[in-house]
């Protein structure tokens, strides 16, 4: 009788966690809200828009492969939302970063932008 109770509840846990996903590619196939040429380095920007004050966190994404390349995705919100913005770094040194999502996320990496731009 205990066994059916296990096996009841590992399947209602299975039904009731939903597959969420995220569009990434999606949202980059879209023209880029901002796109700048910097003077500093990648490693710098990571820094400075990994440690800004933001409601949401940035998932960091880099491939051993593309040691010129991260990527910066912001979910929709406690990870349901979808994908609200993605920022790609391109370029050892003067990195070149493009964005697209929301201008909410912009406004807060701003900072790190002006930053990059002042010398």
């Amino acid at each position: 009788m205990r066994r059916n109770y296990i096996v009841a509840a590992i399947v209602a846990a299975t039904i009731a966690v939903p597959a969420l996903g995220a569009d990434v590619a999606g949202l980059m196939k879209a023209k880029p809200v901002f796109s700048t040429q910097t003077n500093k380095n990648i490693y710098d920007l990571e820094r400075c828009m990994i440690e800004v004050d933001a409601p949401i966190m940035p998932h960091v994404y880099r491939q051993p492969d593309r040691p010129q390349r991260t990527l910066f995705v912001w979910d929709g919100g406690g990870g349901v939302g979808g994908v609200s913005a993605a920022a790609q770094l391109d370029g050892i040194e003067n990195t070149k970063m493009t964005f697209w999502g929301r201008e909410k996320i912009l406004r807060r990496i701003q900072p790190c932008i002006e930053l990059a731009n002042s010398g």
